[in-house]
């Protein structure tokens, strides 16, 4: 039993020894050569203060200009990059709801995309509302924000200036489209609404025909990308920002809907939903349809808030009563 305790003893050892030699190795790699980390960020655009990096180190200059930097692959100090988790998905979901409101939820901004979303509005341009669940959506591509920012803007129109990490501007980006939609723009945003999401929330909050609605969004108007080092070792920094040129910047604060909705539903429709189905109760259209709606939005007060403004607007039109 001693030899079999003492041959563990050096086999947990060996394999700290191991760990602390893997690390080490990770650690001088990470570091490298600083004049030639420092030049390949000055490639990628990132402005570094070459004295404060030498007394700052790699890791020190890095939390500097980005507190979400970080070395090597997958999620970092700040998550996921821009907010991407991994799936290429554009819209996730499609529905046609009763009283003539329809709901797209989207997972991101991605390259492309852009014209998916925008060919699904214009096909639900002749419906009563548009319901748009940017909550949880990310995303990184600022050509797509450019093009459905649009949608209220004109042609041409200078939307967000982007910067360096020094505040240096890099672009004007302009409208990238001449269509609109006639049907009223739910927005739904909450904390989760971040990256490119975040942009084109924050440059369509307060244009006519659409409302935001739901909770503060994420905050942040930075947008990283990963670089290789001469080493192979990849970096993921923010290399610019995204400054509206309508509105506050929400950087830091986010952006406030214009119907904040912060509590969650305290009780559900369900009793509502039992009473008006009870046996031998003859519904009449509109109450089937009222129905039906109140089971689709069932425990998500924004949806429902969401719903509630539509079909008020919808009464006050004089849309398709009967």
């Amino acid at each position: 039993m001693r030899g079999l305790a003492t041959k563990n003893k050096s086999s947990i050892l060996r394999g700290i020894g191991c760990l602390l030699t893997v690390l080490a190795c990770m650690t001088c790699r990470a570091t490298g050569s600083l004049d030639e980390v420092l030049s390949c960020l000055e490639t990628n655009g990132v402005l570094v203060d070459r004295s404060q990096a030498v007394r700052s180190g790699l890791e020190g200059i890095l939390k500097s200009i980005d507190s979400g930097a970080f070395l090597g692959e997958g999620a970092g100090l700040g998550g996921e990059i821009n907010g991407i988790t991994g799936s290429t998905q554009t819209v996730q979901a499609v529905e046609l709801w009763p009283e003539d409101i329809a709901y797209l939820k989207i997972q991101g901004l991605r390259k492309g995309g852009g014209a998916e979303i925008l060919s699904r509005l214009q096909a639900l341009n002749n419906k009563a509302g548009i319901i748009l669940d940017l909550r949880g959506a990310s995303g990184d591509d600022l050509n797509t924000v450019s093009l459905l920012a649009g949608l209220v803007y004109r042609k041409q129109e200078p939307l967000y200036i982007l910067t360096d990490n020094r505040g240096h501007p890099l672009s004007t980006n302009v409208a990238e489209t001449v269509t609109s939609i006639r049907a009223p723009l739910m927005v739904l945003v909450d904390g989760r609404t971040r990256g490119a999401a975040e942009a084109l929330a924050a440059l369509w909050r307060g244009r006519p025909g659409i409302m935001l609605i739901g909770s503060m969004t994420h905050g942040e108007a930075r947008f990283r990308d990963v670089m290789t080092l001469p080493d192979g070792l990849t970096i993921t920094l923010a290399t610019r920002k995204l400054v509206p040129l309508h509105g506050q910047s929400y950087d830091g604060c986010g952006i406030k809907p214009d119907v904040n909705v912060e509590r969650l539903a305290s009780n559900t429709g369900n009793e509502i939903l039992f009473n008006t189905n009870r046996p031998n109760r003859v519904l009449s259209a509109k109450s089937e349809r009222d129905r039906d709606l109140m089971r689709r939005v069932d425990g998500d007060t924004v949806l429902q808030r969401a719903t509630d403004i539509l079909l008020g607007l919808r009464t006050l039109g004089g849309y398709g009563q009967q």
